[in-house]
């Protein structure tokens, strides 16, 4: 019987170890699996210095996320789509920073399937704004909105932006907060019916003396909208699956700076991934005007890029144009040669 019990202490022992290291093993795995991967994919140069700056934009963003101190791994692939499709395997959230909703074309069918197995997806600035087609075959179903030509406008404008009331996104931003881009408005949304859980994330109110520039695409929904509150930034949050998140902002590149217009995207990307923003928001170093002229597409020497003043909120309105009158024919500009280059990089940390 000793014989036996001696036996079975050891079985047992044995037993206890291997519980021991299936368990740590387990947790590992969690713990590797609970690391939330963001991908940006910035558009290729489109403008001047200092505007549509996806590439530096979206590496300013992902430095930020690496560096918040969150379980979060960001990576940035530019200028357009990835040759190698595999760099969505294992991402929670795609944020695409380009011209006219990317201009994927049939490749849409991919980030189809990717947001149909759980991948969030964002939107920002110019690429909200695809096709109409492609906004309603895709836009709508992922995000809950899309810029829509001939219904949306593009002024630039000073808006005072409020986060949604007790929301993720609004974590450690100051209420309201100012900045001046091209804020497009009235976009292109489903129903309460057709989307109940679609709704805004952050607001502004555009008035005439709040307006700088009217652009190309402004028109009579723009001129009846003004004076009421519109969705900068928006989502589509379902109870299981891929969140979608639009935003609007993003033209001029000196806005990252800002550190509350900064700290709404980063809080939006992490609850895009659903994880858990930090009650002060996500932190991020200040943004430096070294840090803004790092990366740029198109660099002017001798015009670096500046950080945003309080000037930039006492400009002179523009007087608002007579609709009834006939437009003057857009003159087109030549494309200046554009950037060959095609690279996936991993924005690290500071040591």
């Amino acid at each position: 019987m000793k014989k036996l019990n001696i036996h079975f202490d050891s079985v047992t022992r044995l037993g206890r170890g291997l519980f021991t290291a299936l368990m740590l093993i387990c947790l590992s795995s969690v713990a590797i699996a609970e690391t939330k991967k963001v991908l940006f994919i910035a558009g290729k140069p489109s403008h001047g210095n200092g505007e549509h700056e996806f590439r530096a934009g979206s590496m300013l963003l992902a430095k930020g996320l690496n560096e918040s101190g969150l379980d979060i791994e960001a990576k940035v692939h530019y200028y357009g789509w990835p040759k190698d499709e595999s760099i969505f395997d294992g991402v929670d959230a795609c944020i695409i920073y380009a011209d006219a909703g990317g201009n994927f074309k049939e490749k849409y069918e991919v980030l189809d399937e990717r947001v149909k197995e759980g991948m969030g997806i964002m939107f920002m600035h110019y690429g909200v704004h695809p096709k109409k087609q492609i906004g309603e075959k895709y836009f709508t179903d992922w995000i809950g909105g899309y810029m829509e030509t001939g219904w949306s406008v593009n002024p630039h404008w000073i808006a005072d932006i409020s986060p949604k009331e007790g929301h993720a996104v609004g974590k450690g931003v100051q209420v309201p907060f100012t900045a001046y881009d091209e804020f497009y408005w009235n976009m292109r949304f489903p129903t309460k019916g057709e989307c109940e859980c679609c709704h805004a994330l952050a607001t502004a109110t555009p008035t005439p003396e709040k307006i700088i520039r009217y652009i190309s695409l402004w028109n009579e929904h723009g001129e009846a909208t003004l004076n009421t509150p519109q969705s900068l930034m928006w989502c589509r949050d379902p109870e299981e699956g891929s969140r979608g998140i639009g935003f609007v902002g993003g033209h001029y590149h000196r806005n990252w700076a800002i550190d509350d217009f900064r700290t709404l995207v980063l809080n939006s990307i992490v609850w895009l991934t659903r994880a858990e923003v930090p009650e002060g928001g996500v932190v991020s170093a200040p943004i430096t005007q070294e840090d803004l002229n790092l990366n740029l597409d198109r660099p002017v020497k001798g015009k670096p890029i500046l950080l945003p003043t309080p000037d930039l909120y006492t400009q002179e309105p523009m007087a608002q144009p007579d609709l009834s009158k006939p437009r003057e024919p857009r003159k087109r500009k030549k494309d200046k040669k554009k950037k060959p280059a095609e690279s996936t990089e991993k924005v690290p940390a500071k040591n």
